[in-house]
């Protein structure tokens, strides 16, 4: 089902000369193991598709690369008034572990809640990649699966 509806997406990158499609999917609350998902997916896309495609699982989603780089929240303290509290759940190497990483962020927040959108672009403009390495295994995955020589043997340790 999922090549199905990646096809037409995927075929386009490629035509516009992409090398290498690297699909970036969510965990959410699956049970299967990230490394486990991602290879049945990424079997289904190669063998249907192309055998230039890598799939990705974030660990569970977007918001855990996020709090992985508590810089990023530290940097914006009229906003996020107690990023203590993101430091302390993610570091060291803990990001991919939060369950509710978007509950984390609002009770971290001076005010308002958080808005995907908005927030994610300006947490991100002020994150460390680093960091973002550092406390979040998935992430590492991406940088490896990205070509990061950091990464090349594996991205089991920071």
């Amino acid at each position: 089902m999922l090549a199905r509806g990646a096809r037409t997406a995927i075929q386009l990158s490629f035509a516009r000369g992409a090398h290498l499609v690297v699909v970036l999917i969510d965990r959410e609350m699956s049970q299967v193991a990230a490394s486990v998902r991602a290879a049945e997916i990424e079997m289904q896309l190669r063998s249907s598709i192309d055998d230039k495609i890598r799939v990705v699982i974030k660990d569970r989603c977007f918001e855990n690369w996020l709090i992985a780089s508590p810089e990023g929240f530290t940097r914006q303290r009229s906003r996020y008034a107690y990023p203590d509290k993101i430091e302390k759940a993610a570091v060291p190497n803990k990001a991919d572990r939060v369950a509710d990483p978007c509950r984390l962020i609002n009770s971290a927040m001076s005010k308002g809640q958080y808005d995907k959108t908005g927030d994610a672009a300006k947490i991100l403009r002020v994150s460390n990649l680093d960091s973002l390495a550092a406390n979040s295994r998935s992430f590492r995955k991406f940088l490896a699966v990205l070509g990061d020589p950091a990464y090349a043997t594996g991205s089991r340790q920071p």
